[in-house]
Parts: C-alpha cells; structure tokens; sequence
C-alpha cells in the first residue's frame, strides 16, 4: 500500500478551503475510525502531526475520493487477491496451491528490555542534540518525525518502559510503515491471509531461482502459468538455501514479526530480500569494513554479520532507534550514538562526515526518497569514503513531496562523475528494481 504522506501538502490547503465552506460528506454506515487507522499508516501518522484533526474528516475530505479502505476487503480470486498488487508475483500464477498459514509471533518483553531502553534514548538524545536544523524536515520521511507521539514521549521523558513497550510490538505497529511488516498488513494479513502467504511463497520462489535452486520459466516454453505442483516450503527445505547462501536464513524473535513458520521460527517476507543481498554482497568480495546508507530496521546489518567485520549504519535518529532495538534484541554487541564505538555501529546519517573510510557501501531503496541535495551529498561523499558502492533501487522518479521528484541513482552518478558502473542487473527479488556495483575512478 503505498505511503501517501509526502503529497499532503496540496490536499491541506484544498482542506482548509473546504472547511470554509462548511463542507461536509457523511460517513458510510460501517466506517469504523481505528480499522481505518489501521489500514492507512499514512493518515495515523498525518493525525499524530496535527495535519489531520480524525479518521472520520480524512475519510470525508480526502479517503473517499482517494479510494481508502475503510474495511477489510475480501480477498478475491484475480492475482493478489485484489490486496496485494499483480506485480507482487513473479509469474502469472499463485505460485504454491498448498499455500502455507501465517504465523503472528507475540511481543516478547525482555529482563534487559528497561536497559536497552536506556541505552535507546540516550543515544538518541545524543543524535537530536547534534542535529542539522533541517535534517529530519524533508522527504518521504519527515512525517517520522512529527507523528508517533507515545514513541517520541518516551523519548523526550526517558520512559525506558514506554518505549521498550512499544518497541516489542515493532513489526506490528506503524513504527514499521515503510520498513517492513507493519499494522496496516498485519491487520490484512490477519483478515485476508491467502495473498500474504502467496507473495510469501513468491519470495521463496524468486530466492530459489536466483541461487539456481529452482529453474526459471519461460514464457516462451511450456505452460508459463501452470501453477508448481505440491507445496513450495517442502520443496525448497531451508537446508537447501542455508546451503547455497552460505549462512543461516534464521530472523530473530524481537519485535513480534509475522510471516510464514520455516526452518527454526517464523521468516517474515522481508528477510527474503536481505539474506540475497547478504548473499550478493559476499560474491562481491570479503569486506572487512562496510558502511550502510539507511539501514530500515536492521535487516542486512543481521544477516552480513560476520566475525572481525566492521559494520556502520548511517540513518535518521528515528530510524537508528529502531535499528538499535532489532539488532541489541538479537543479541548483537553495537554500539549507539554517544557510546564507545563496539565493531557494529548504528549511528545518525551526519556521521557520514566522519574522516573514516569503508571497503562498500551499501543503500537499498531509499536515496530516490531523499530531497535531491541530500542523495546528490550523498554520492559524492559514498565516493570519498569507499571504493566500491553496492545499490539496489527503483527508477521510477516519481512524485516525493510538492516540491520535488523522487531521484534517479544513475542520473546521480553520472551527474557526479567520479564512478565507473561495474554491474547492472534487474533485481530478483522485487520487480522494478535495479542492483548496480559501482568503482571509485
């Protein structure tokens, strides 16, 4: 479901105009507030910012036009169910018919839970007080740091149990929205298992290709749209993927993820596109020093752990909590903003100016969200401090806020000119994506 958020600015304005008039739709009879919260991240977030005063003058004023789902559709029998979008799917077809239940596992809470808190909120007390002026105010994610106000609460007071409260239920909250899981898909997931589990499956598929474990249809050849005979999880056991990865394709319980039960606990859809990242990145070269521009809530830096290897995760001080949260939870030794430096290191995005330098860098869909100026800072400064940049992004430069398109990360580098490209392929995890290597000249 797409995030919505950036492209409020013109639709406030045509609000306050509306308000004016006194203009008012009726609500349909089975419109409930919190299940429309629940489905549209976007306005939850727009509500706890002061943009929005309810879900009931959203819905009025804008959902309705927009097409929001107010209730839970039922899933029907078109490719996705008619929830998950077609391009989800790496064939025309549901992929596994004995598709397999989704799993919810329980929020955890933790004896050291108060002091991974702490530590949480020291950190980012430490971030916000070295903060740009403008550093969390443009973009896709500016909205982070204006809503949520029970999370940034417990920061702002040092409730420790607030925000470890909040932070075991991550992956099922709209923390998550826009990194991974979520509660908008939870709450599908729940209501509407059947495409979830497909698009799990898919994952599983599209995995299985690219390490050669599965072979590749042809549209060209044979019956394209035959759906694979018996169930995909017992055809591809985790042995086998384990195997060719080279390293386990385990998630850790923190942070109550949602997926689909495999090898030893539930794997949730996302770490499917980590773990061939991971696995990508060690057939680029054993780098002992990697810096990651962005890290969402810690998925990579989890799966390319690795002894004596130095990791560095460069992001929003939101985002760094999170971050901090996953990968403290896991039981990983890092280190946070203002504490003596450990080997993974997650850290506010102006450390990037740090006179340090990497072996890779590394960003996964997020420079094209960024205000033009910081993603063209962040490309030439990529360049200064490693020589080698591993990519994975859409082109699609679409709309990002009222002010400006989203970014292109070949344009970028062209425009900055100190790269050679080294590897251009479609990625195979997400259709309309693109992985690229990149050489310092």
């Amino acid at each position: 479901m797409a995030d919505r958020l950036p492209g409020l600015g013109a639709g406030l304005r045509w609000l306050k105009r509306k308000r004016g008039d006194g203009f008012v739709e009726p609500l349909p009879g089975d419109f409930a507030p919190g299940l429309y919260l629940d489905l549209n991240a976007d306005v939850a977030m727009a509500i706890e910012a002061g943009h929005i005063a309810s879900a009931e003058e959203h819905y009025r004023l804008f959902g309705r036009r927009e097409g929001r789902p107010y209730r839970v559709p039922a899933a029907g029998t078109e490719l996705g169910g008619g929830i998950a979008g077609p391009w989800t799917y790496r064939y025309p077809y549901r992929a596994c018919p004995d598709l397999p239940p989704v799993a919810f596992a329980p929020p955890r809470p933790g004896p050291e839970d108060e002091t991974i808190a702490r530590r949480l909120i020291a950190a980012w007390r430490s971030g916000a007080g070295r903060s740009p002026a403008q550093a969390d105010n443009e973009g896709m994610w500016a909205a982070r740091a204006q809503g949520f106000s029970a999370f940034h609460s417990a920061l702002r007071t040092g409730d420790a149990a607030m925000l470890a409260d909040l932070l075991n239920n991550l992956f099922q909250s709209h923390l998550a929205h826009g990194i991974a899981m979520g509660r908008t898909m939870a709450t599908l997931a729940r209501q509407a298992p059947t495409p979830f589990s497909a698009s799990w499956c898919d994952r599983l598929l599209r995995l299985s290709e690219a390490l050669g474990l599965a072979h590749v249809r042809s549209p060209e050849q044979g019956d394209y749209t035959a759906p694979l005979a018996g169930a995909l999880v017992q055809q591809i056991e985790p042995g086998r993927l384990e195997a060719e990865l080279g390293f386990p394709l385990v998630f850790p319980d923190v942070g109550a993820p949602f997926g689909v039960r495999y090898g030893a606990g539930i794997l949730p859809e996302h770490a499917f596109s980590h773990a061939y990242a991971a696995w990508r990145i060690g057939r680029l070269g054993d780098f002992g020093s990697v810096v990651e521009i962005g890290g969402g809530f810690g998925g990579l830096a989890w799966f390319l752990r690795r002894p004596c290897r130095r990791y560095t995760i460069l992001d929003l001080p939101f985002t760094n909590v999170l971050q901090g949260w996953f990968l403290l939870k896991a039981g990983l030794d890092l280190s946070l903003a203002g504490e003596p430096e450990a080997a993974i290191r997650v850290l506010p995005w102006w450390d990037i100016e740090r006179d340090e330098s990497y072996d890779l860098a590394i960003n996964q869909d997020s420079i094209p969200e960024m205000p033009p100026e910081t993603a063209a800072m962040y490309i030439a400064r990529i360049r200064t401090i490693a020589p080698m940049f591993y990519s994975i992004n859409q082109e699609a430069a679409a709309p990002n806020t009222d002010d400006f398109r989203q970014v292109v990360v070949p344009d970028l580098i062209a425009q900055d000119g100190g790269y050679r490209r080294l590897n251009r392929q479609l990625f195979w995890m997400r259709d309309g994506y693109v992985e690229e290597v990149y050489a310092r000249r």
